[in-house]
C-alpha cells in the first residue's frame, strides 16, 4: 500500500469539482494511506477562515482530509517540505501545482494529478 501525500492543490480542486478520486489513486497504486503535512492543514486553514470560492473550496479541502495522518514537517515552504517529506518517506503525491509536480517528477516521486476530472499519473 503506497503513501500518498496531498497538496492543498489537489484537495481544493477536488473540493471543486467532486471527482472519483479515492477509487482513481487506489487503482494507480493498488491501494494508498493518505497524509497531508500539518503545514499544509494549517494553510488550508488560514484559506478556509476567508470568504469566497477558494474559502469554499478549502473548507471542503479541510472536510476531504479528515483521517489522514498527519506528518509533522519543517520550516520551508508547503512546497519544500512535500518534497522532503516525500524523498524522506518515500511517497508518491497528488497535487495539481505544475511546478511542484515537475520537481518531484525530476526526482523520480510518483505523482498524481487531475486531468480531465479523473486522477491520472503525471
Amino acid at each position: 500500500m503506497k503513501e500518498v501525500i496531498f497538496d492543498s492543490s489537489f484537495l481544493m480542486a477536488v473540493g471543486e469539482r467532486p471527482t472519483s478520486w479515492e477509487d482513481d489513486v487506489s487503482r494507480i497504486f493498488g491501494g494508498f494511506r493518505p497524509i497531508i503535512l500539518a503545514t499544509v492543514k494549517d494553510e488550508l486553514g488560514r484559506l478556509a477562515s476567508r470568504v469566497g470560492r477558494k474559502a469554499a473550496a478549502a473548507k471542503v479541502a479541510l472536510e476531504l482530509s479528515r483521517g489522514f495522518r498527519v506528518v509533522e514537517a519543517g520550516t520551508g515552504s508547503p512546497d519544500d517540505e512535500i518534497v522532503s517529506t516525500a524523498l524522506r518517506l518515500g511517497a508518491a503525491v497528488a497535487t495539481v501545482d505544475k511546478d511542484l509536480s515537475l520537481t518531484l517528477s525530476k526526482l523520480h516521486v510518483p505523482v498524481v494529478t487531475l486531468r480531465t476530472g479523473r486522477v491520472e499519473p503525471r
